[in-house]
């Protein structure tokens, strides 16, 4: 079970009430090139991308927080019956299956980290996963964006780690495997 769209919309009003920021102007186009790349691929459902590209970060509507944002996402659209769509909040920051390549703080209690590290080594990504986290990188809140500034974005922010460029070379395979799929550049599509 999913939100519609205008459900999803409304759940990221009232988050953005409750923690306002950039995050959100992120989400809602994340949500627009997840739907835009979608039309070009007849097996993923466009209004499904969408979906899953706006609720992404929703966990952030608990405050602000680094990695816990993806247990409490998770959770929450759990919570509401949309753990389909949760699953995103879990998937959306760890391309390769490694928990431990996240930029940023660890900002969970022990079982949190155990459940994120055993999930994130055993699930299976979809389409929907795999275009969300390609999807991430191409979104500022600004706008869209090449890859390589989203990147140095979050790298400036957060820092880097030793698996960060292993990360980024797993980034440009889903950006390559997506375009070998659709038959164009995404950033053709996006008008970057």
């Amino acid at each position: 079970m999913r939100p519609s769209k205008t459900e999803a919309q409304k759940l990221i009003l009232e988050a953005e009430k409750l923690n306002p920021g950039p995050w959100v102007n992120h989400s809602f186009n994340t949500a627009k090139a997840a739907e835009k790349i979608a039309s070009f691929i007849p097996e993923i459902n466009k209004e499904k991308a969408y979906i899953c590209g706006l609720l992404h970060d929703i966990g952030r509507r608990e405050g602000i927080f680094d990695l816990h944002h993806t247990i409490y996402g998770y959770e929450y659209l759990k919570a509401l019956g949309y753990e389909e769509i949760g699953k995103i909040c879990l998937t959306h920051s760890f391309v390769n299956h490694d928990i431990y390549d996240f930029n940023g703080n660890f900002d969970c209690s022990e079982k949190e980290i155990n459940f994120l590290d055993n999930y994130i080594k055993n699930v299976i990504y979809d389409d929907y996963d795999i275009l969300i986290q390609l999807c991430d990188y191409l979104a500022l809140p600004t706008g869209f964006c090449i890859i390589e500034k989203r990147m140095i974005d979050v790298a400036l922010r957060r820092g880097i780690n030793d698996l960060t460029i292993s990360k980024w070379k797993k980034v440009f395979q889903i950006k390559d495997k997506i375009e070998d799929r659709i038959g164009e550049s995404i950033y053709k599509i996006l008008n970057i």
